[in-house]
């Protein structure tokens, strides 16, 4: 049993999304972290990419701020309106693109174990931690718009 992660006692929300502006286009990912204190964000974006790499580093960051701040018996229940990030990352589904991210994905889901819970949530409804994420990840996306076209046309 040892290396193994505790079973959580008390859950953390978490919250990840990605977009992108044609695909491929300029994108953006965000995540949030609702810790009992207060609400962690973090955000970012690439000039070139796609949507399924902008979820897949939307969760990439979200299980890496939960693992560097998280208290001992807290477990990250990751809200997520990707069922391809679900199905990638806790389903087995085959993987054909963004081999780049598994390794550490995989480190960081298996470092978390049974203290990490996926969750399905269904985009652009009324989930305001989900809503919250998508705003962040489009202004993202919308803040990589001019050093996209400067990458097109450079």
């Amino acid at each position: 049993m040892s290396g193994e992660a505790p079973l959580a006692t008390a859950w953390v929300d978490g919250y990840c999304d990605g977009a992108c502006s044609g695909n491929p286009g300029p994108g953006g990912w965000a995540y949030r972290i609702e810790w009992p204190a207060a609400a962690e964000e973090g955000a970012g974006g690439e000039p070139l990419t796609t949507n399924n790499r902008m979820e897949l580093i939307a969760a990439r960051e979200a299980l890496t701020a939960f693992r560097r701040r998280r208290q001992t018996g807290q477990g990250l229940r990751l809200h997520t309106d990707s069922r391809n990030v679900i199905g990638w990352l806790s389903e087995h589904w085959k993987r054909k693109a963004n081999t780049d991210l598994y390794p550490a994905l995989d480190e960081l889901t298996a470092s978390l174990g049974p203290a990490l819970a996926w969750r399905h949530v269904r985009g652009h409804r009324d989930n305001v931690g989900n809503n919250r994420v998508d705003q962040l990840a489009v202004e993202a996306c919308q803040s990589q718009k001019p050093a996209a076209e400067t990458t097109r046309d450079g």
